[in-house]
């Protein structure tokens, strides 16, 4: 008896993608609660966005205990990546009215790679692979602060063989034959003041109304989202309806490679 194949491709895959960002010795002991948090609704990888001299403060090398963690993190399936190099605006060009929404308001001048001139990125992405790389970290990714980037950064990202970067709206794969951003727009917050917690916890309501229905959710933590009641709770309402719905936990690392 012929055995009828069907062509009908199978249904994509629902992916929740959530992302730790600035991870750096200072904010060790947040990132680990996180990630314990996350593992009890089954989040067991997670793209972990680590910045290797945290606002000038030093490197991250003189903090064994923090590097020890994160070669930890990596070996239980969490995805190190590459979150700026001093995620600050020091050392960054002078400020322009154009700019200074996104350095004050939209962050607090911490948009490091919104105007850096070509050659400054370059030297910056290549010291922070090259200390990832001596830690045997493998960051496949870089993801700007903020995700806020100068014009033709992705360009030089693909010219540096990283595979992919992010901006709060997509996802941009950066490997020859995989150049078509992935639309999103990521669920995040604002703890920096009452009204932005509020803000932010109304607007990820309406957004998850919508990212429920489609293929891919992204959660964005930083280290203070857990802190708040309010958040932590809708966190884990979002978390519980994701899985609910079918979401299975991936990283960016392996939702672009696949």
């Amino acid at each position: 008896m012929d055995v009828m194949i069907s062509s009908v491709s199978a249904p994509p895959q629902k992916s929740l993608i959530v992302s730790l960002h600035d991870a750096h010795p200072g904010s060790h002991a947040q990132i680990a609660e996180q990630i314990d948090f996350l593992a009890k609704y089954g989040v067991t990888c997670s793209s972990i966005l680590v910045v290797p001299e945290f606002h000038h403060q030093g490197s991250l090398l003189q903090d064994k205990g923090f590097c020890d963690a994160v070669s930890g993190w990596q070996a239980q399936g969490h995805e190190i990546v590459l979150h700026g190099y001093f995620h600050d605006r020091q050392e960054s060009p002078p400020e322009k009215l154009s700019t200074v929404f996104w350095t004050r308001f939209y962050t607090n001048r911490e948009a490091e790679f919104l105007d850096l001139p070509r050659e400054t990125a370059r030297l910056r992405l290549e010291r922070g692979r090259t200390l990832f790389e001596s830690l045997g970290w493998r960051s496949r990714g870089f993801v700007a602060p903020a995700w806020l980037m100068a014009e033709g950064l992705t360009n030089l990202l693909a010219e540096m063989g990283f595979a992919y970067t992010t901006r709060v709206s997509e996802i941009i794969p950066l490997l020859p034959g995989l150049n078509r951003p992935k639309r999103s727009q990521s669920l995040c917050y604002s703890t920096r003041a009452g009204w932005r917690r509020f803000a932010s916890g109304v607007w990820n309501k309406h957004l998850y109304g919508y990212l429920r229905d489609t293929d891919l959710i992204r959660l964005s933590l930083h280290p203070r989202d857990l802190e708040f009641p309010l958040m932590r709770r809708q966190i884990d309402q979002i978390l519980r309806a994701s899985f609910k719905r079918g979401f299975q936990p991936s990283t960016y690392g392996d939702y672009v490679a696949r």
